[in-house]
């Protein structure tokens, strides 16, 4: 990305697409440069904890134990996926660790994101490409909802489902953009880490009219059928 331009009506935002530069004008820009632990001064060092040369605790994600016994950390401080429902998974691993439990460690290759644009992006797993590169024989199929019959009544049918899958096998990746994706996405987080087959979603009933039969639909397109033709 080049150079933002203020203009009166607000800011010119350059970008590269695949047939070359291009540009659009928006009326603000948010500018997001991650964060970093504040760890500096918690007497870390003292007690004898390890912190990376990113400040980051270094844990056992097994039980997201530091390398004092004892001691556990989660969340943003350590070098992890930085949101709130991880952290709380996160919580999860560590107390069961504290009572004597076998804890279920976090997959972080699976975790459900969420960006609370407008439309809506969520997805888990992997993506095509991230498929492809793991050696995966990637098969993937979408589907818009543009014809769905709650998108229309809503007014929003922008928007699609993308579905990454092995060939014959389990689905490696869901993606969503479009209305309500956040609520949406859990359905899909559940089929990639329970490495459904599409065809055992595909299976399932989806409500008339509602958002969701836009996964389904999805779904029973691996099997080279579409309810729609």
């Amino acid at each position: 990305m080049g150079k933002l331009e203020r203009t009166e009506n607000g800011v010119v935002v350059p970008f590269e697409t695949p047939k070359g530069s291009d540009k659009i004008e928006v009326e603000q820009v948010l500018v997001s440069i991650g964060r970093r632990p504040v760890t500096e001064a918690v007497g870390a060092e003292v007690a004898g904890i390890t912190i990376d040369p990113r400040g980051f605790f270094e844990v056992d994600t097994n039980t997201m134990q530091t390398s004092r016994p004892g001691v556990y950390a989660i969340g943003d401080c350590v070098a992890t996926p930085g949101l709130a429902h991880i952290a709380y998974a996160e919580a999860v691993v560590a107390v069961d660790h504290i009572l004597g439990e076998i804890p279920v460690p976090v997959d972080y290759g699976k975790v459900p994101w969420v960006v609370y644009t407008y439309p809506e992006v969520a997805w888990s797993g992997m993506t095509e490409a991230q498929a492809k590169a793991a050696g995966h024989n990637v098969v993937v199929h979408k589907h818009s909802f543009a014809g769905n019959g709650r998108a229309m009544i809503l007014g929003e049918t922008d928007g699609l489902v993308k579905i990454v899958a092995e060939k014959d096998g389990p689905i490696l990746g869901f993606h969503l953009v479009g209305p309500w994706a956040s609520e949406l996405l859990h359905e899909g987080y559940l089929a990639v880490n329970w490495e459904a087959l599409p065809s055992d979603v595909g299976r399932l009933i989806h409500a008339h009219p509602s958002l969701s039969e836009a996964i389904g639909e999805t779904m029973i397109t691996f099997s080279g059928r579409s309810l729609h033709g």
